[in-house]
């Protein structure tokens, strides 16, 4: 098979394909002999069928309209791969020379859109920001306040005080169908409700704001147009349900003081300088888990920022499919409902799908700048690697999955991952690294983080601490 590959004025690409003569007669001879052992011809053996009975049964184009679409359909991904071509848009075929003829080469062509090649405006080593490996005293603090607030407690609030949406109230309640009936098993006595978890219809929730201790109402609601929770059960039993309300006392949550009794009693420790020493130990093993990727992270958003050129629209759409595929995948892995997941993230759908459209695009933008890191650097991909790959993939049977991916034009796929993932070692490797204090949370959400006690380092110095994360 020859190949020749050129770019058009208009920007794409041209595939241009010759089968020589030999290997078109060695395939028509063999789907001869394939047809005469496959189909009965009245008065020949199987195998032992003559070309003229075969065309004169199957008509007289059959075979070489077989080997034609066998051709086309096996050779064109394998001259894509043996080009180093990523296509990203649907082939176009021309220049097609009619069908297979013995003696004579047989040549086609095909025009697509390939990943374009862009380039970086600074190849300098990337400057990135991690935590500090060590826990801060603040970064403590946060811990055990976040830890005293989990073992909270309730108090009366002042008999005069209006429920809020953040309050907990102690109330007596009862249930009535659209009959008038009480339904006894969802009425309570003094019942702990805490506001805003969903359990009754919001209209419940916006009924008891500004209530008072002592203070009744009655509310009416439609089952249908108010789902949640307590009304699912009530589907089929009733079309209204009425809630007849009174609040005994509203509450408030009291975190409790986080003192050496208390530590000793509640979590086992000694005091609450030995619950100081183990949270800065847990908080410093989180630290572990997690600064490798946002090195990885924080490195690909600075080498997305260098990328000059657009991405092409059609890139990030196949990104945005499979972002969305995986995502519903995990979503069906865990039982869980994009509806259940929206509200947890408190976020609506269009914000969703915008989200999805914006990572797509960060994606693909940090693929291409590792695409151009990889050139610049010159870093290639062996064969052997891309076998190597295959027999660590898990696959029962790797050399048949090498085979299969091989025979489909498909092994610039791993080629191109392995690059990536050289590129971005290399680019950790070389990253001018400072360590920054990590905000309070409620500080990260008002302004940015201040750089405080910064320290920099280079990521070749601190190999000796530690190694740099494995590109997946």
């Amino acid at each position: 098979m020859k190949t020749k590959v050129e770019v058009l004025e208009s920007g794409a690409t041209k595939l241009t394909v010759t089968i020589e003569a030999a290997e078109i007669d060695a395939r028509i001879k063999k789907t001869y002999k394939d047809f005469g052992a496959k189909y009965r011809f009245p008065g020949f053996r199987p195998g032992h069928v003559p070309r003229p009975v075969i065309d004169s049964n199957l008509g007289k184009d059959a075979v070489r309209s077989t080997v034609t679409d066998e051709l086309l359909n096996e050779s064109f991904p394998l001259a894509v791969d043996e080009n180093d071509l990523n296509m990203i848009s649907q082939p176009k075929f021309g220049d097609v020379e009619g069908l297979v003829e013995e003696g004579k080469d047989f040549t086609f062509s095909a025009e697509f859109e390939v990943k374009p090649a862009l380039e970086l405006s600074d190849y300098s080593p990337v400057h990135i920001e991690v935590p500090f490996k060590t826990a801060s005293e603040a970064e403590i603090d946060e811990q055990i306040e976040a830890l005293g607030n989990y073992y909270y407690d309730y108090k009366n609030a002042p008999a005069n005080t209006k429920v809020k949406q953040e309050n907990s109230v102690e109330i007596t309640l009862v249930v009535k169908d659209d009959k008038g009936e009480v339904m006894e098993s969802l009425g309570a006595e003094d019942r702990l409700y805490e506001m805003g978890q969903g359990l009754f219809p919001a209209a419940f929730d916006e009924a008891l704001l500004g209530m008072k201790k002592g203070e009744t109402k009655s509310i009416t609601l439609n089952v249908a147009e108010n789902p949640c929770m307590m009304t699912s059960i009530l589907k089929d039993k009733t079309e209204e349900v009425t809630f007849e309300i009174e609040v005994k006392a509203v509450k408030k949550k009291v975190a409790p003081e986080v003192t050496d009794e208390w530590v000793k009693e509640t979590l086992g420790f000694a005091d609450v300088a030995e619950l100081r020493v183990r949270m800065g130990e847990s908080i410093e093993q989180q630290k572990g888990d997690i600064i490798p990727r946002i090195m990885e992270n924080n490195a690909l958003f600075a080498l997305q920022e260098r990328l000059i050129g657009e991405v092409p629209a059609v890139m990030a759409e196949e990104a945005e499919r499979d972002l969305l595929q995986n995502f519903f995948t995990q979503l069906q892995n865990q039982g869980a409902t994009l509806d259940a997941y929206l509200k947890a993230q408190d976020i609506t759908a269009d914000k969703f799908k915008e989200d999805v459209k914006l990572q797509a695009v960060d994606t693909v933008k940090q693929n291409l700048a590792l695409d151009a890191w990889a050139r610049h650097a010159g870093i290639e991909v062996s064969d052997e690697e891309i076998v190597e790959e295959f027999k660590n993939s898990g696959a029962q049977d790797p050399d048949a999955l090498y085979a299969e991916w091989k025979a489909q034009g498909r092994l610039h796929i791993v080629r191109e991952g392995i690059m990536r993932g050289k590129a971005l070692e290399a680019l950790l490797a070389e990253a001018d690294v400072e360590e920054v204090e990590t905000p309070a949370a409620e500080e990260n959400e008002e302004k940015p983080a201040k750089k405080t006690s910064a320290k920099k380092t280079s990521k070749k110095a601190a190999a000796s601490d530690e190694e740099a994360p494995a590109a997946e």
